[in-house]
C-alpha cells in the first residue's frame, strides 16, 4: 500500500473513533434543519431573511432570472453538498465562484425543505385562514 492509503486509512480510523456529536466542528452555528427564530438569535439573519436565503436569492436575481426551469432542474448533488457544508462550517460562500444556478437554487430548496417548522409554521395557520376568509 502507499503511504497515502495508509495516511487516509488511519485518518478514516481517527475520525470513526470519534462520537457523531464531536466530528462537526461546534465552534459553528448550525445552519441547517434549524429554526428561523434560532438563526434569528444566532446572528444568522440580515432583515429577519436567513443569511443562506438572502445570499442565494441575490446570486439568482442577478444570474439566474432568466434560466428556464431554475428551480425545476436539479443542480449537481456534489457541488449542493460542498455548498452545504462551506455555509455549515461558517465559510464565505462566493456563489459566483463556488457554484451554479441550478446547484444554487436546489440548495435553496434544500434549505426550505429542512426548515423543522417551515416558512409559514403552524402557529401562522390560523391568521392566513382568517384572511382568506
Amino acid at each position: 500500500q502507499s503511504k497515502s492509503a495508509v495516511r487516509l486509512k488511519e485518518d478514516m480510523k481517527k475520525i470513526a473513533a470519534l462520537p457523531l456529536n464531536k466530528q462537526r466542528d461546534t465552534t459553528c452555528p448550525k445552519v441547517f434543519g434549524v429554526s428561523l427564530l434560532e438563526l434569528q438569535q444566532q446572528g444568522l439573519s440580515k432583515n429577519g431573511i436567513p443569511i443562506i436565503v438572502w445570499n442565494i436569492v441575490e446570486y439568482l436575481t442577478q444570474h439566474g432570472i432568466t434560466q428556464e426551469g431554475l428551480f425545476r432542474v436539479n443542480g449537481s448533488m456534489k457541488m449542493v453538498e460542498q455548498l452545504r457544508l462551506q455555509y455549515e462550517r461558517g465559510e464565505e460562500v462566493e456563489l459566483v465562484k463556488d457554484g451554479d444556478v441550478y446547484s444554487a437554487a436546489s440548495l435553496l430548496k434544500l434549505f426550505l425543505r429542512e426548515l423543522p417548522d417551515g416558512i409559514i409554521t403552524s402557529a401562522l395557520h390560523p391568521r392566513f385562514i382568517q384572511l382568506y376568509q
